[in-house]
């Protein structure tokens, strides 16, 4: 028996998670919907949840079928927040990306949980890459299969303003996938082109590969393809890292409270540097 229920959201992606106990073990019958959910919607949301960073650690490894025990011990509870000293990306816009998209191998699941959100805190954007595949328009298409795209650390800063989070590394990091690119886990297809970390498609003039990634932006980010989401505290927003695209607005230091849990799963394989972040 499924213990929770599961409801579509709009967007072509996305499904909300109602009535959920966490102060319960998930019974294999609702694993399996939970799962089967988050591999078909790409996006989990749950609201009013009162849970630790060890119940958001379990679910997140529970829905790549990661049921071991013990692996909350050994990793660190990171926030984002614009109000803790060690706070990740305490400031500024970010645009869409998907986290560690400049590597050959990002992780898959990455959640922020609610702990603080004052009225007025900046929102998450959320948006499909295999939605958008799905739907692009045919021409747009023609003109990217068969094409690569080169994804690097940081942020295309030309493309945004003077709001946008600096992200800074001391050796920037760059990989180069194909578009479409196909997910590892759900064999989807996907248009792995994102306005923050990719760079340019290697086949063409830098002129022309900016003007079509523009092009592919205007499709991935137009309204209808985009899920705002007001944050309020208790929400959990667990999405598919790699099927899935995130922004935020412009945060600050002394603007309203944004604490968020941030918890991925599977840890990666790597030592990545933690950017610095200065102001724009």
């Amino acid at each position: 028996m499924v213990d929770c229920q599961i409801r579509n959201m709009d967007k072509g992606f996305g499904a909300e998670v109602i009535g959920l106990d966490p102060t319960t073990d998930i019974n294999a019958e609702t694993r399996a919907a939970l799962r089967k959910a988050f591999d078909e919607r790409g996006v989990l949301l749950l609201r009013g949840m009162q849970i630790d960073f060890a119940w958001q650690d379990k679910f997140c490894r529970m829905l790549i079928g990661d049921d071991s025990p013990g692996s909350t011990e050994t990793r660190k509870e990171n926030h984002v927040s614009n109000k803790e000293d060690d706070g990740l990306a305490p400031y500024g816009r970010l645009m869409f990306h998907a986290d560690m998209m400049w590597h050959e191998e990002p992780f898959r699941v990455l959640s922020l949980y609610a702990i603080t959100t004052e009225p007025g805190s900046a929102t998450t954007s959320l948006t499909s890459a295999a939605n958008a595949w799905a739907t692009l328009p045919e021409d747009l298409r023609r003109k990217v299969e068969g094409k690569h795209a080169r994804h690097q650390t940081g942020q295309v800063y030309h493309r945004g303003g003077d709001d946008l989070a600096m992200p800074q590394r001391s050796v920037e990091v760059s990989t180069i996938k194909p578009i479409p690119h196909f997910h590892p886990a759900t064999g989807k297809p996907l248009l792995y082109t994102s306005q923050q970390m990719t760079h340019n498609i290697v086949e063409l003039p830098e002129d022309e590969s900016e003007a079509l990634l523009l092009k592919l932006f205007d499709h991935l980010y137009s309204p209808a393809m985009v899920y705002e989401h007001e944050w309020r505290e208790g929400d959990l927003l667990v999405f598919d890292n790699i099927t899935m695209q995130h922004a935020r607005g412009n945060v600050d230091r002394d603007g309203p409270t944004r604490t968020l849990r941030k918890v991925i799963a599977p840890i990666p394989n790597i030592k990545a540097e933690t950017p610095r972040y200065e102001r724009a």
